[in-house]
């Protein structure tokens, strides 16, 4: 009886850290998270960040209307915006001021893995 008590014991406590782990699996990354994980993206690129605006994305609204816009023109990157090949993500918009081309940048909102860097054309 006491060995079926110890091992009841055992199977609580790993499932009780199983569930505590995965509980923290599924936290997001933070919104200041994503916004430095795009900032060092675009920094990788090469691009410079003093001519640019920062702005979170919340939601995806902007990406959307973007694409909106997108499907009603004949912009050379037409193709890639309709695509839509992500739904876990976060977006960061970085607005150049012209002439250089506005940049947004893909972050796995789980992980915080930088999924694209997409550049106007």
């Amino acid at each position: 009886m006491k060995k079926i008590f110890v091992g009841t014991a055992v199977f609580m406590m790993l499932l009780s850290c199983a569930v505590s782990f995965a509980q923290e699996a599924k936290q997001e990354v933070s919104k200041d998270q994503v916004i430095a994980i795009a900032t060092e993206a675009v920094k990788a690129k090469g691009l410079d960040l003093e001519a640019v605006n920062i702005v979170y994305d919340e939601g995806g609204q902007l990406w959307s209307e973007k694409i909106g816009a997108a499907t009603l023109s004949d912009q050379p990157n037409h193709g890639i915006l309709v695509q839509g090949f992500l739904k876990n993500y976060k977006v960061v918009y970085f607005d150049y001021k012209e002439p250089l081309p506005d940049v947004w940048v893909f972050v796995d909102k789980d992980t915080g893995d930088v999924l694209t860097v997409y550049t106007e054309q």
